[in-house]
């Protein structure tokens, strides 16, 4: 079930309602907007979203692949393994990577 959607709060705080909501073990999933401009608004995530993650108690971040811009990404990846936190990447068409 879907327990956020991201609205003018912004990624982070749409995590922490979710996980309010989702309890410990939540999923966040950072994706486009259908039709998004990746121009002038590009979907990221990086430490602050781990640190709302791990605040949330969530326990898997499922980025799409090709469209989502990792920040920091060597100490992303680094600290989500800290913290328990899976990465995983997708496709449109379903693929993991």
């Amino acid at each position: 079930a879907v327990m956020a959607v991201e609205a003018i709060e912004g990624t982070d705080e749409a995590i922490r309602r979710g996980g309010r909501l989702a309890g410990e073990g939540a999923v966040v999933v950072k994706v486009c907007k259908p039709r998004q401009d990746l121009r002038f608004d590009v979907p990221v995530v990086g430490p602050d979203t781990l640190k709302a993650m791990v605040d949330a108690r969530a326990s898997v971040l499922a980025v799409e692949s090709g469209k989502v811009i990792m920040l920091q990404r060597g100490n992303l990846v680094s600290a989500a393994d800290g913290a328990g936190v899976a990465i995983v990447g997708f496709t449109e068409g379903g693929k993991t990577g």
